[in-house]
């Protein structure tokens, strides 16, 4: 039985604030006549380390008590690097072999240690290396901290949403792993936002449409490859599983034609340089999956280190 919806604690909250940038929301009366609607980006790309991560992960590096592993293919190690120097800890980051050599880079400047594995391989070196240490093994979207991360971003889209009300709203999100869109979905169902909530997956990797089918998270199998090298996880997390359940989303899906075409929209339009996974949610919009009944829509561009 699903559990009722439950804010994260006020001084988590007050924490992750102190230490992560207000994002703006970006405009065009370009875009909006090419897509029909007025549409309000969350730009998450000019956020520290470079996407949303850095909410969460510098409240798991502030709980970690001594330091700290993260694994992952760039943006939630970067994320926990980035963190780490700021509060002073030491990091581990697990990456893939094949991270995009940007997000390996960015991850290597913030001075944590760098260790490679195969991408199939990652939690269980990660579990390895934080035992073999006694550090806190942080997860990308299981760990609580993550969801309260996602959770700032969304309070920060019910302000705005609410300063202007509609009724006709609809707020756009990618998933991979779920943290992100659990998060958002929080803040706007527990701050009385009705808003409709569109959750984007990558044609290629419908974690939490499968999941939905059969009633809980399980492990897919792609049916493909995808430039959204964010979010190529194989399976949705619980806690975003059942946040998302409760909060009545919308689950749809986009292709990569769409990604890049979403990619150049936001950049000509708006000045957002998203990276493929930060433009998913906008591919969306660009592809008609949101409907045509939202007369306003936000839309999350959540990532830009590309």
């Amino acid at each position: 039985m699903l559990g009722p919806l439950v804010i994260p604690p006020a001084g988590d909250l007050q924490f992750i604030a102190r230490h992560v940038l207000k994002t703006p929301v970006r405009t065009s009366s370009v875009l909006d006549a090419q897509l029909g609607r007025m549409v309000h980006v969350k730009d998450e790309t000019v956020q520290r380390s470079g996407s949303f991560k850095f909410r969460g992960a510098v409240l798991g590096v502030g709980n970690a008590e001594r330091g700290v592993v993260a694994a992952g293919a760039g943006n939630f190690p970067i994320a926990v690097g980035l963190a780490a120097q700021a509060l002073n800890k030491p990091a581990c980051l697990v990456m893939p072999r094949d991270a995009p050599a940007f997000k390996r880079e960015q991850a290597e400047k913030t001075g944590a240690e760098i260790k490679i594995a195969e991408r199939s391989e990652l939690t269980d070196h990660a579990q390895v290396e934080a035992q073999r240490r006694g550090w806190r093994n942080l997860h990308a979207f299981e760990d609580i901290e993550m969801i309260a991360g996602s959770y700032t971003l969304g309070s920060e889209v019910a302000v705005a949403i609410k300063a202007s009300s509609a009724a006709s709203d609809a707020v756009v999100v990618a998933c991979g792993g779920g943290g992100l869109a659990a998060g958002v979905a929080l803040a706007l169902r527990t701050q009385s936002v009705s808003a409709a909530i569109y959750v984007v997956e990558p044609a290629t990797h419908q974690r939490y449409a499968h999941a939905r089918e059969v009633g809980a998270p399980v492990r897919i199998d792609p049916s493909g490859k995808t430039v959204c090298d964010a979010l190529r996880s194989r399976r949705i997390g619980a806690r975003a599983f059942e946040i998302l359940e409760r909060s009545n989303v919308q689950v749809c899906a986009v292709g990569d034609d769409l990604v890049h075409g979403a990619s150049a929209l936001l950049h000509a339009t708006c000045g957002i340089r998203a990276e493929p996974s930060g433009a998913l949610a906008m591919g969306a919009v660009l592809g008609g999956a949101v409907g045509r009944e939202h007369s306003r829509v936000w839309v999350i561009a959540c990532g830009g280190n590309v």
